[in-house]
């Protein structure tokens, strides 16, 4: 089968799985970018596919800037600068803003760009992290209007109840397991996510009443396990055994995940 037909049957598999959670694909701005080695993605087609009945057109990137060694590096400083220039945009109409008004900004405009696609930066280093998180202060200082850094992360945590950056990509990381264990995400994304019980040759391991899933085996510490087929498992391994029941509805899960990270 060829790449483009595997691509339009991936296409129409999320299209399915949409409409039985009562959504609607809009297949006209559906986009599509190659990933490979630069002498490898030259060769790759410019035209436009026919992908699922719709012509679509290859592009460089789909809201998260890649490189060809995946560093995430540009993607991380294009975040970090259009996150300031907002931040810098609301601190001109502080005075206008009461605190309520100021935390809503802030929650569209710059939180909104640090959670979006955030599990790509699953195990990556700390020092990718770190300019995230000043930006997440910098937002602290202009909704609380206090300029010190001494107790900042205390009142980031009892006032405004933001989760740090690392806390923030684990949160959707666990999420996006519960929907693929209780079987709400696409099959591609499930078929990642495999339980310890089905494997025979783990069956009566301790970790199959403890709801486990299977972690795959990597290459490279660095780079293979920033996949999701890995990071995904290894978050919902890491996570207490209360939180592991899939009984409870995603609010209830979401719910307990969040003041998991308080506690």
């Amino acid at each position: 089968m060829s790449l483009v037909s595997r691509l339009s049957d991936c296409v129409e598999a999320v299209k399915a799985w949409m409409s039985s959670s009562r959504l609607c694909l809009n297949s006209s701005k559906t986009q599509l970018i190659w990933l490979g080695a630069s002498r490898y993605v030259q060769l790759c087609l410019t035209s436009p596919l026919d992908i699922a009945g719709v012509y679509i057109r290859p592009l460089c990137d789909l809201g998260v800037i890649l490189d060809s060694e995946l560093s995430l590096v540009a993607h991380v400083s294009h975040i970090t600068s259009v996150c300031y220039f907002q931040i810098h945009q609301i601190r001109l109409l502080h005075r206008s803003l009461s605190f309520e008004a100021a935390h809503v900004l802030v929650c569209a405009l710059v939180h909104s760009r640090l959670d979006y696609c955030n599990a790509v930066l699953a195990n990556t280093p700390q020092s990718l992290l770190a300019p995230l998180q000043s930006v997440l202060r910098s937002a602290a200082r202009a909704v609380l209007r206090c300029l010190h850094r001494a107790g900042l992360m205390r009142l980031i945590r009892e006032r405004l109840h933001w989760l740090p950056v690392p806390d923030r990509i684990t949160f959707k990381l666990a999420t996006l397991d519960y929907k693929c264990i209780s079987g709400r995400a696409p099959d591609y994304l499930v078929r990642l996510c495999t339980d310890v019980e089905s494997v025979e040759a783990r069956a009566r391991l301790c970790s199959v009443t403890d709801g486990k899933l299977l972690l795959p085996t990597t290459d490279t510490v660095t780079v293979d396990r920033r996949g999701f087929y890995y990071a995904c498992p290894a978050t919902w391994n890491s996570l207490p055994p209360h939180l592991t029941d899939i009984s409870m509805s995603l609010f209830s899960f979401r719910h307990g995940m969040y003041f998991t990270f308080f506690n």
